[in-house]
């Protein structure tokens, strides 16, 4: 199997610690098509700042190779994106502010791809009489599934939820939520339905100012609640979540692209030509997965580095100064940590590589 090495290094290059940390995001990021020279820059300096001490110890000068694939089969999709298409034009003309709200709730309609046709009847029923839907994933334990204070506890026909979650977008408001949980044995977080009913017993709390003006309001939310087993999500399998986050995050991009392309026209940013090669690559790519219409399971890290990608352009240009306004600067550094912050995606990608065996050196 080749290993992973970018086009061009030379003998003295190819070792060098920013190279080679850098290639379980490059690889997968170069199935886009070629990356321009300033992104790789850009994710090459975010990749070794990323690792932490365990990636550092075990770090060595050898380059990585992708591991082999399990080749399951892929599903297909029917994705419904017609409104989608619609809102990701609307958001390029005035700024993601005016339409978070109908793109947020395009998201819930994604997440009907996972429900079974009963749950996705009361969804849709409740959604109708009024009820947003809260997708609540940050845990008060941390970002670590061992460590989540939000468990279900199988009791009865059903479990008790008890529910510690944070920095839930209008978590603070009525609706209804799905909450992801720890379950005891699971190596994967489980999803339950938490009807309106039930979501109108927790507390719930304010979290900090809110974002892009006062449209986006974080809130936190705590208590417990029963939920029967027909509340779990079980289409998609144990790695429900994943796959539902594999499919959105692409359109959250998208939409982030499409919110630089307003404030540049705004004169609230400054794009360079370099920057701007790199939004327009980061757009594209983004857009060609949510026009595919089968889910692969090497999909979950090709949406990783895409999302490790956006991230890390939104820090470039907030760090080097090319967005003027603060409350524009803290918006953009709000979205590298939604659905998916730097540290989580370059972890999971570098865990998802392995070391090739040392190449003999070209005499």
């Amino acid at each position: 199997m080749h290993t992973l090495m970018q086009g061009g290094e030379t003998g003295s290059s190819r070792h060098s610690l920013l190279n080679v940390c850098a290639q379980p995001v490059l690889h997968r990021l170069s199935l886009y098509g070629e990356l321009p020279a300033q992104l790789i820059q850009i994710i090459s300096r975010a990749s070794v700042r990323l690792m932490d001490s365990d990636m550092l110890i075990s770090q060595t000068m050898h380059n990585y190779e992708a591991a082999e694939q399990l080749n399951r089969p892929s599903v297909a999709l029917s994705q419904p994106t017609h409104d989608l298409e619609t809102i990701l034009e609307r958001i390029e003309q005035d700024g993601l502010a005016l339409h978070y709200r109908s793109f947020m709730q395009n998201f819930a309609h994604l997440f009907s791809l996972f429900l079974t046709p009963d749950q996705y009847e009361r969804a849709r029923a409740s959604i109708d009489a009024g009820s947003a839907l809260r997708f609540l994933m940050s845990d008060a334990g941390g970002p670590t599934l061992t460590s989540w204070r939000t468990v279900a506890q199988p009791e009865g026909d059903g479990f008790k939820l008890h529910i510690d979650k944070v920095w839930g977008m209008y978590a603070n408001l009525d609706g209804m939520a799905i909450v992801a949980a720890r379950t005891p044995g699971s190596f994967f977080p489980s999803a339950f339905l938490v009807w309106p009913e039930q979501y109108k017993t927790l507390k719930r709390t304010l979290c900090g100012e809110p974002f892009l003006g006062d449209v986006v309001q974080l809130g936190n939310v705590k208590g417990t609640v029963q939920v029967a087993q027909e509340d779990r999500l079980k289409v998609g399998g144990p790695a429900v979540l994943n796959k539902y986050l594999t499919t959105v995050r692409p359109f959250l991009v998208r939409a982030l692209m499409a919110h630089l392309e307003w404030l540049a026209s705004q004169g609230r940013l400054e794009l360079t030509p370099d920057e701007r090669a790199s939004r327009d690559f980061i757009a594209a790519a983004a857009r060609t997965k949510t026009l595919a219409d089968r889910y692969e399971s090497e999909d979950v890290h090709r949406v990783l580095a895409l999302k490790l990608a956006s991230n890390e352009l939104l820090l470039h240009l907030v760090s080097r100064g090319a967005v003027a306004s603060f409350l524009d600067q803290r918006d953009l550094l709000a979205f590298t940590k939604m659905e998916g912050s730097s540290y989580r995606c370059y972890h999971e990608l570098r865990a998802s590589m392995r070391v090739a065996k040392p190449e003999p050196e070209s005499i």
